[in-house]
């Protein structure tokens, strides 16, 4: 980290206290990264189903952005099971998303939000995770393939949303 950065271990040490403090830090930085956009696009009701579904598709879109830009420092956090403010945050506006679409007639009545705010969440990591497999297996690389990016997100909002809107 030290030659990364031009610097010695000492200015570390000064700005951090120690490694912990650094990683942190770099934690901290990410959480609020990774959930700004998705947070923006929560922080008002859905006036239809066509916006949630718009809604739906840049929230997969963004996080998995944001997750993919920051992959090394996500592995680091599932591996040390670092605790995200912003992801507790994240899930409290997106259940309170999807029950304002309940009370609007938008989504079924009976939905557990909390169950479709996780597994899209799980969706995301488990894709960024497992990107490099997916590249070596499948041939698709979701880092540099903004196609299959899009067309990943706009099928999981498809995926999401044909079990939760209201049938005609």
């Amino acid at each position: 980290i030290c030659r990364e950065a031009g610097t010695g271990i000492n200015m570390i040490h000064h700005y951090f206290g120690n490694k912990d403090g650094l990683l942190e830090a770099i934690v901290a930085q990410y959480d609020e990264g990774v959930f700004a956009m998705p947070m923006r696009l929560l922080a008002t009701p859905a006036r239809s189903a066509d916006d949630l579904s718009a809604r739906m598709e840049m929230i997969f879109e963004t996080t998995l952005e944001s997750c993919i830009a920051n992959r090394d420092v996500m592995m680091v956090v599932l591996r040390e099971q670092k605790q995200l403010k912003m992801l507790d945050s994240f899930q409290a506006a997106f259940v309170a998303f999807l029950d304002d679409a309940k009370s609007m007639g938008i989504v079924r009545a009976d939905l557990d939000s909390s169950m479709v705010s996780g597994a899209m969440l799980d969706r995301v990591v488990s894709q960024v995770q497992f990107a490099p497999w997916i590249r070596d297996t499948y041939g698709v690389d979701i880092a540099t393939d903004g196609d299959y990016r899009s067309r990943w997100s706009r099928g999981n909002v498809d995926l999401f949303l044909s079990g939760i809107l209201e049938r005609a």
